[in-house]
């Protein structure tokens, strides 16, 4: 970047450190979204912070024109440069800038996963406010115990006065089938390693699985069997759709083991 531009920065607000926590947190953001966390109905409270992020060259836009046409939103992204403002803010915190390196040249697919995760952390947020805790892959990334694989997220909420914790996965029916027993298989693998119970000296969370679609929803709970026969005791998953979550507390869950029990978070 221009040193010249790098010079003239002006110190960054709180809520602008926000919004590039939370592109690191989730990798891409959008106005609405933004909107959404800030518990914002003007989107202009937003698009003036992105603006000055922009040019700032802390943040990234990716907007083509078929955009408009799709109704997609622009999705924005932290940039190297948001990366280190980021880290010069919270230097005892490591940000892993590898991966944002990537973020310009992402799939749109990927994108638009990372937008519905925010959008459905935003839906939480909502229901369980200061009682939801919500731990991406990025942040994750950081910790020992996951040497060898990452959750999609963990999460913490608290549930009628009880804490309970989970790992997270959001999956898109657009993506080949076999991607996601092979991901049900990493969790195994995982799980019978023991390297969550050595790094936190606590039991493996539930794993919750949020789909796109009721039709993936239900192939999953058809044939997902094979590899649960092989996963060891005490690991549980528990899937629904991204419909069924507006549903707040009251959405329903169904158990990967037992597709008859069907349970709320709070009885998980």
């Amino acid at each position: 970047m221009d040193k010249s531009v790098s010079k003239h920065r002006k110190k960054l607000n709180v809520r602008q450190l926000e919004v590039l926590e939370l592109l690191y947190k989730f990798r891409f953001g959008s106005n609405d979204l933004f909107a959404q966390y800030f518990g914002k109905k003007d989107r202009s409270f937003v698009y003036k912070r992105l603006a000055i992020l922009l040019e700032q060259g802390l943040v990234g836009k990716r907007f083509e024109p078929n955009y408009r046409l799709q109704g997609k939103p622009a999705a924005y992204y932290l940039t190297p440069d948001g990366a280190r403002a980021l880290q010069a803010h919270k230097p005892d915190r490591p940000i892993n800038t590898k991966a944002i390196y990537k973020d310009k040249t992402l799939s749109e697919e990927f994108v638009d996963s990372c937008l519905r995760v925010f959008r459905i952390y935003c839906r939480l947020k909502a229901d369980y406010g200061d009682g939801l805790k919500f731990i991406t892959r990025m942040q994750l990334s950081r910790y020992n115990y996951f040497s060898e694989f990452t959750p999609g997220a963990y999460v913490r909420l608290d549930l009628k006065g009880a804490q309970k914790d989970f790992f997270f996965e959001y999956w898109q029916s657009a993506r080949p089938f076999f991607t996601f027993l092979r991901r049900l298989k990493q969790y195994s693998d995982y799980f019978d390693g023991g390297e969550w119970e050595d790094g936190t000296s606590s039991d493996f969370p539930p794993v919750l699985l949020i789909c796109d679609t009721p039709g993936l929803q239900r192939r999953l709970l058809k044939k997902s069997g094979g590899v649960l026969e092989d996963a060891g005791e005490g690991l549980k998953f528990y899937i629904t759709t991204e419909d069924e979550i507006k549903q707040g507390e009251n959405a329903l869950w169904l158990s990967l083991d037992d597709h008859d029990e069907s349970l709320t978070l709070s009885q998980i």
